[in-house]
């Protein structure tokens, strides 16, 4: 079975996760050891094996790391990118100390009932065997796991703000210095913005565009996409080379959003009273990337492309086609059997004095698309 793209970046996320929990995990046994042979420590219990310590540490960093993982990702994409970050917060937080408290009494219950039975559970019992928990170690504990909790979160708040893959880039320092790349850009532009927004209003309209780019991002995501900016009620798409060619993804990624706008029409109908469309200008070029700013560091691209992709996009409604690509970009793509190029001839763009090649496509069992 071949997994979606938006899988194989929740995967990966758990990993890291799940590896920064085992490395905290190491991290504290060490601290642990250090402190049982210091000098002024009485020494280790007799009980206390290195060994099966640090092996036990990697073990529930293991668990933790998952169970902790799978939850955030899970809960992060479904949940908290539709809400506020302070709500994600005082969610997770709450959500924390709940089952950190369960888990206590769980732990203390089988405790009690494994060494009196039934017949010893009571709130008097319960109450004693709490009381050593309240103190300064697992007061700690609790301090520590749930900054690392939050941690967590925050980190994946921080990463959907770059997008995936990039906030690693930045770590790193890839971008500190500008460098070359060679990309493919596609700018997504909502088809009569002005005249949906002067029929439903600014609010709804503001919206609108907030539930389409939520709709419509695991779709780009899928097709391997980076979502370089939002800029007004349009999106700027970019691809690697490798990754925007193969399996014609950067084709693929437009017609997909097509399609999950026409599933999606009895919702947008029913709520706004409208029908959102898009057009798209497809290009490939030389930009270069870097980071640039001082209070609000970004990573940008530079690059004549972008105009050019942009001056395409621009073309559709003079053709009456919703998307139009440079017949040099359609002829880096593989796996494009399933699409028809349909030229449109040269034309001269504002501005530029080499005339680009334009075309539109169509799918192989469908006419073209507009």
């Amino acid at each position: 079975m071949k997994l979606s793209q938006q899988l194989k970046i929740n995967i990966r996320k758990v990993a890291l996760i799940t590896l920064g929990y085992v490395l905290i995990n190491i991290h504290n046994f060490f601290y642990n050891y250090a402190l049982i042979h210091s000098p002024y420590s009485t020494g280790p219990s007799p009980l206390f094996l290195p060994e099966a310590g640090l092996l036990l540490s990697i073990a529930i960093g293991i668990v933790s790391g998952v169970l902790v993982g799978v939850l955030l990702v899970w809960v992060n994409s479904q949940l908290f990118r539709r809400k506020s970050f302070r709500f994600a917060i005082l969610t997770t937080f709450t959500a924390y100390v709940l089952i950190f408290t369960l888990a206590m009494l769980i732990n203390q219950f089988f405790l009690i009932f494994a060494e009196h039975g039934i017949a010893g559970v009571s709130y008097d019992s319960m109450s004693t065997s709490l009381a050593p928990l309240f103190g300064l170690s697992m007061i700690t504990f609790f301090i520590m796991w749930g900054a690392v909790i939050l941690l967590t979160l925050f980190l994946l708040q921080v990463n959907d703000k770059f997008g995936p893959g990039v906030f690693l880039k930045f770590l790193a320092g890839n971008y500190h210095s500008p460098k070359k790349e060679d990309r493919i850009f596609m700018f997504l532009d909502m088809r009569s913005s002005t005249t949906i927004a002067e029929k439903i209003g600014n609010e709804k309209y503001f919206n609108l565009l907030k539930d389409v780019f939520f709709d419509i991002t695991d779709t780009i995501l899928n097709n391997e996409g980076e979502i370089y900016q939002y800029v007004g009620d349009e999106i700027v798409i970019s691809w690697s080379i490798k990754k925007g060619s193969r399996n014609a993804n950067c084709l693929n990624c437009f017609t997909h959003i097509q399609e999950k706008l026409i599933e999606l029409r009895p919702i947008y109908e029913k709520k706004y009273k409208a029908l959102p469309e898009f057009k798209a200008g497809i290009h490939y070029g030389t930009v270069m990337a870097g980071e640039v700013g001082v209070i609000k560091k970004d990573i940008i691209y530079s690059g004549d492309v972008l105009n050019t992709t942009a001056r395409i996009q621009g073309q559709c409604n003079q053709y009456g086609v919703d998307v139009l690509i440079s017949k040099e970009t359609f002829n880096l793509i593989s796996g494009t059997e399933g699409y028809k190029l349909i030229p449109l001839g040269n034309i001269e763009l504002r501005g530029k004095k080499r005339k680009i090649a334009l075309n539109t496509i169509s799918k192989s069992d469908s006419s073209t698309i507009k």
